[in-house]
């Protein structure tokens, strides 16, 4: 049998806990995504995948590169991934693989100028045989400001739309509250991006394997989902932000934002569901390994803060779904995962092994039904902190300040620090945390 085609569906800034077969210790999150509920059905759903560090860029290095943040080079959104690290893009194409991405990779994100056709030279060098990259909601909009053409924006301008989107956009996205885009629904960012998408499969060859990463730009900041999508969340429910602060910047409705961003989600679960779909068309999904991820999660008011770059659950836990013919179905499995290691994962589904020199660590015991255990505890960082943790205890180190540690199990609010308490605990995370995780190397 040909190896399997991997379709890596992978939004930007899903929380773990924002899909609807999914649980969350604070309670149901009323989120409808029935296509994505439906691949957990079909495959194994990971609930304890951490990602190896909570903003965009580092985040996708660290995947594309199968090494932890002190190692990928890529230490915020102003680096690009270097490009003498072999991705596993680049050993799947090295293998006859088709590789294709198409949306926000961010693995170029800063000083690149974009095409328009969504294709630079050096997406070949990371290992991608085709693509239409996109800028995302904020780098499209400043991008349109300059006049520099990209995808998205050649797409809005031609459709006379370009001037409508940069009005709407304020230069700080998250000081806008939460209301829809005033953009049709298929000339909305997430729509282009799966649009996109389908056209890669149509040019993806029948006679060979091929690998399509889908880099949704959404839920991303701000939550601006398409009016049919933010209207039909009107008047839900959703659990209250937790440990919120006592003054919420005047700006910010914790009701609404969840709401829009719920919609936000709902949109692209459409999208996984017609991605889906053109597969089997192609009669290829038996042969298709479907994995839903996401690159950090989205704080949504819980401790008085919004998007990502903080150790808290909410910021670094991430959905992680895999499903296939010859992975397990419907199950459901808590040990601990880094984002990283789908990198190995994918390779050895594929049957190639992982460069020796890489910390991903391939889970495919888990999903053959081999194991039900992977790793022992997750490491993640960003710059002045870093953390360890397995799903009963969070060592957290920021820079200059003791310790703190926390009761994940039992404390799930994260606003009991215990360090004082259980010496012997953080010690010995403090060590593993030295150990597996130093700080960042310089380059």
């Amino acid at each position: 049998m040909q190896s399997p085609n991997i379709l890596l569906l992978f939004p930007d800034q899903w929380r773990w806990d924002w899909l609807g077969c999914e649980t969350s210790p604070f309670g149901k999150v009323p989120v409808r995504t029935p296509n994505i509920d439906t691949l957990a059905e079909r495959g194994v759903r990971f609930s304890g995948c951490r990602t190896n560090s909570p903003v965009c860029s580092p985040a996708r290095a660290c995947l594309a590169t199968g090494r932890r943040y002190h190692r990928c080079g890529v230490a915020d959104n102003y680096a690009c991934t270097p490009v003498d690290r072999p991705t596993f893009f680049k050993l799947l194409r090295d293998a006859g693989y088709h590789t294709t991405t198409c949306g926000k990779s961010d693995l170029f994100k800063p000083d690149l100028t974009p095409t328009q056709s969504g294709y630079l030279p050096i997406m070949e060098t990371y290992g991608f045989s085709d693509g239409i990259d996109h800028r995302g909601k904020g780098n499209a909009v400043r991008r349109g400001r300059d006049g520099i053409d990209e995808p998205y924006t050649c797409m809005l301008r031609e459709r006379g739309l370009l001037q409508t989107h940069l009005e709407d956009h304020p230069r700080a996205p998250l000081s806008r509250p939460a209301y829809p885009t005033p953009l049709p629904a298929d000339a909305y960012t997430d729509d282009f991006c799966g649009a996109n998408a389908l056209k890669l499969l149509d040019r993806a060859p029948a006679d060979k394997p091929w690998c399509l990463w889908v880099n949704f730009p959404g839920p991303h900041d701000p939550y601006d989902p398409p009016k049919e999508f933010a209207d039909s969340y009107e008047g839900v429910v959703f659990p209250p932000a937790v440990n919120p602060t006592k003054d919420p910047p005047s700006y910010r409705d914790v009701p609404k934002d969840r709401q829009h961003y719920a919609a936000c989600c709902t949109n692209i679960d459409e999208w996984v569901g017609r991605l889906v779909k053109a597969v089997e068309d192609r009669g290829e999904l038996e042969n298709t390994v479907i994995i839903f991820a996401s690159d950090h999660g989205e704080m949504l008011g819980d401790q008085g803060r919004w998007t990502k770059s903080i150790w808290y659950e909410a910021s670094i836990r991430v959905p992680l779904i895999v499903a296939g013919s010859q992975i397990q179905n419907n199950v459901h499995v808590d040990t601990p995962v880094e984002l990283i290691d789908l990198a190995s994962t994918i390779l050895d589904l594929s049957g190639l092994d992982a460069p020796a020199d890489w910390d991903s660590r391939s889970f495919l015991p888990v999903l053959k039904g081999n194991s039900s255990d992977h790793r022992p505890h997750v490491v993640c960082q960003l710059v002045d902190w870093r953390c360890i943790s397995d799903n009963s205890w969070k060592l957290v180190e920021v820079k200059g300040q003791p310790y703190e540690l926390y009761r994940i199990d039992s404390n799930p609010g994260e606003d009991a620090d215990v360090a004082a308490d259980f010496p012997e605990v953080t010690e010995r995370l403090a060590q593993l945390l030295e150990r597996e995780n130093p700080w960042l190397e310089a380059d």
